[in-house]
């Protein structure tokens, strides 16, 4: 158990660095570049890899399966449903989590030159909703999930996965920091549900 424990802290503290590197020297100068070298092609994908990354589209589809498939194929059926409950409840965290931290987006720091958090101060506004990404969230979702309940298409999933939290830097409506962390959460609680999933066979069947 200590020998885990010690494991775990010297994981945490050089991404807890990471972060708090970002956040200090990193996020403005980056909003800030993205912003003046914005195009519309960068702009362009960007926009349709954020409504790819709305999370009701997985949260719809693992729905639909698993509802669909409960009776025939109740292994399948689960592990949709796993996928659904790994899109929620990182989803939820990285909701709540936005609404204590109160960090400013981007156009605020860009417009307004508004960088200060305003913790626990319960801003319901969109804009000061930058802290954790929850586009980033949905999409390591789709990465890991996806890529677990269809390896053929593995590639394709980590790619849309990964396109999706980076798109929110290149639309400039989240902080390098913010998709850092929002992919975290997605990730751990992807690859915690990923470990509850029943093996299928190539017939659809429990492994």
């Amino acid at each position: 158990m200590r020998n885990a424990a010690l494991s775990y802290l010297r994981w945490l503290l050089p991404v807890f660095t990471l972060i708090t590197c970002s956040i200090m020297w990193v996020d403005v100068p980056v909003a800030q570049w993205m912003h003046a070298n914005s195009t519309t092609w960068s702009h362009a994908i960007g926009t349709a890899l954020d409504y790819a990354g709305q999370s009701h589209w997985v949260l719809g589809y693992s729905a639909l399966v698993g509802i669909a498939l409960w009776r025939k194929r109740n292994a399948i059926a689960r592990n949709h449903l796993l996928w659904f409950a790994s899109v929620a409840i990182s989803g939820i965290i990285a909701n709540i989590i936005k609404v204590i931290a109160g960090r400013p987006r981007p156009p605020l720091a860009i417009e307004s030159g508004i960088v200060s958090w305003e913790p626990l101060n319960w801003h319901m506004e969109f804009l000061w909703h930058s802290f954790p990404s929850g586009h980033a969230t949905t999409g390591l979702c789709i990465a890991v999930m996806g890529s677990a309940l269809y390896p053929r298409l593995a590639p394709l999933m980590w790619t849309l996965g990964i396109g999706i939290a980076i798109s929110r830097i290149v639309l400039n409506v989240h902080y390098v920091s913010d998709v850092m962390v929002g992919s975290m959460i997605g990730a751990s609680v992807a690859f915690a549900m990923k470990k509850r999933l029943t093996p299928i066979d190539s017939h659809g069947s429990p492994g």
